[in-house]
């Protein structure tokens, strides 16, 4: 990128992380970044397939050869299939990419680690900093449950609730949680189960309670957001910080630095 200029893509503009993105987007100055393109599938497009940035509008494409030549970065909350389709452009083509999308498979998540090689890639389930700073709160948590003798008395529910046309359940965020505990209880030689429950329901945000439970009392730890703000801020700071980089997959708590 010249002069340090971020060129900007959004992939599924029209869905709520595409719209929330771009309404930080208009309403926030970002030194050196710009919208320069945006893509929609074909069958979400309205009969005004264009979209307000700044001043301008930007014509939404149905695929991403249209704006190969616009952008360096790019951003994508679609679904699995599409994100792959994506990824792979992104790679032929030499741009970066900013995934949000969840639900893949172990398989996909392969592909996409493969394809880091030969592009910087950032890929996460969750952008906000509450829910990361969350991880590493249970990752410190997790090392100083195992060291107690009690351990086998303890049993561990992660509760999830988010907007009832959310495919993928449990959530990305809830696996990423439950993935962290496990993984802390390997390095002490423990197995241990962690059950994940799913609420979808109405037009909820994203709320994830992580409940450890011994006979005769609880811990909790709760992430509650109240907008999608968040999610779109720290994925346009993720973009920023990937200009940066050549290759490679991060994510953000390489963003974050914690």
């Amino acid at each position: 990128m010249k002069n340090n200029k971020i060129n900007l893509a959004i992939a599924g503009v029209n869905g709520r992380m595409g719209k929330s993105i771009l309404k930080i987007l208009n309403t926030s100055k970002i030194n050196n970044l710009t919208l320069n393109g945006v893509t929609e599938h074909k069958l979400s497009l309205k009969k005004e397939n264009k979209i307000l940035y700044k001043s301008n509008f930007l014509n939404i494409k149905s695929n991403l050869i249209d704006i190969k030549n616009q952008f360096d970065i790019l951003i994508d909350f679609t679904n699995p299939k599409t994100t792959l389709e994506n990824i792979n452009f992104c790679k032929k083509y030499k741009k970066k990419i900013v995934i949000g999308t969840t639900g893949f498979t172990e398989q996909q998540k392969l592909i996409i680690k493969k394809i880091s090689k030969d592009i910087a890639v950032i890929l996460s389930s969750n952008f906000s900093q509450g829910i990361n700073f969350l991880l590493k709160i249970i990752e410190n948590f997790t090392k100083i449950l195992c060291k107690n003798k009690e351990i086998n008395n303890l049993d561990i529910d992660i509760i999830e609730k988010h907007h009832k046309n959310k495919k993928d359940s449990p959530s990305g965020t809830a696996l990423s949680l439950k993935d962290m505990i496990i993984y802390n209880y390997k390095k002490f030689n423990i197995v241990k189960k962690v059950t994940c429950h799913s609420i979808r329901a109405a037009d909820l945000y994203g709320e994830h309670n992580i409940l450890f439970s011994f006979i005769g009392e609880q811990i909790e730890l709760i992430h509650k957001a109240s907008n999608r703000i968040p999610f779109a801020k720290g994925a346009i700071n993720a973009a920023i910080w990937l200009s940066n980089k050549k290759t490679g997959i991060y994510n953000m708590h390489d963003v974050l630095g914690i």
